[in-house]
Formats: structure tokens, C-alpha cells, sequence
């Protein structure tokens, strides 16, 4: 009988000197899991505007192309494609009209997209181009 009450007394112990590690570990751990979270969305976010700027220069720089295209209508369609999508404000579109080619630049603010570390991506822009001939 007494073997079992020191292996009870034992067990109680080592329950007891282990109360609150795991709230501990948790409280340790937490931030960088959280971190890890919120960075995977803000890269998503900057990706996601990173493909939608590609779009909207390739969209204004067929817009340009086409017989009759003016660099006002190419601008008005890339910012068209990126205020449909939610990330219009505070982009440029800038058209360079060249003998056989037309390029077509859109750029956006970093910050603007971003869903709350704006601090990491303060002052960057995202630039896409697209070089089209002309037909």
C-alpha cells in the first residue's frame, strides 16, 4: 500500500510543478504563429495586386493598339480594371506611344493594398509593364 501512495504523491507532484506551462508556451508561441498568419494574407493581397496591375496594363495597352487607340483611352481602361477590382486609388498608368510598339506602365502603392502591415510595405510600389505591338 505504500508503494501505490508514493506513486499517487509522485504523479500529484509532477501535475502540480507543470501547472500553467502550457499557458506559458502558448503565450510564447501565439505572436509568431499570429505573425506567420497575417504575413501569408498580406503577401496574398500584395500578389493579388501584383497580377492585377499586369492585367490592367496589358488591358490598356491593347486598348492603345487597335486603329484609332489615344493614350487617354488606354489610361481610362487600366484605371477602369483597377477600380473595378478595389485597388484604383492612388494608381498612375502611364502610356509611351512609340513608332511600332506601345508599353504601358501601372503602378500602385503598396500601402493602399495591404490589409494591416503596412509598415513592412510602406513606400514600395508595385510596378507591372506590358509592351504590345502595334497592328
Amino acid at each position: 500500500m505504500m508503494i501505490r501512495d508514493q506513486i499517487r504523491h509522485t504523479a500529484t507532484k509532477t501535475r502540480t510543478e507543470r501547472r500553467g506551462a502550457m499557458t506559458v508556451e502558448f503565450a510564447i508561441v501565439a505572436p509568431l504563429i499570429f505573425l506567420l498568419f497575417v504575413g501569408g494574407l498580406e503577401l496574398t493581397a500584395l500578389n493579388f495586386a501584383r497580377q492585377t496591375a499586369g492585367n490592367a496594363s496589358y488591358e490598356a495597352a491593347r486598348k492603345m493598339i487597335i486603329p484609332g487607340g489615344t493614350a487617354a483611352q488606354a489610361q481610362a481602361e487600366g484605371v477602369r480594371v483597377l477600380t473595378a477590382l478595389g485597388i484604383g486609388n492612388g494608381a498612375t498608368v502611364t502610356v509611351v506611344d512609340e513608332l511600332t510598339a506601345v508599353t504601358v506602365t501601372v503602378a500602385v502603392p503598396a500601402a493602399n493594398v495591404s490589409w494591416g502591415l503596412t509598415r513592412f510595405c510602406y513606400g514600395m510600389t508595385l510596378r507591372q509593364s506590358c509592351t504590345l505591338t502595334k497592328e
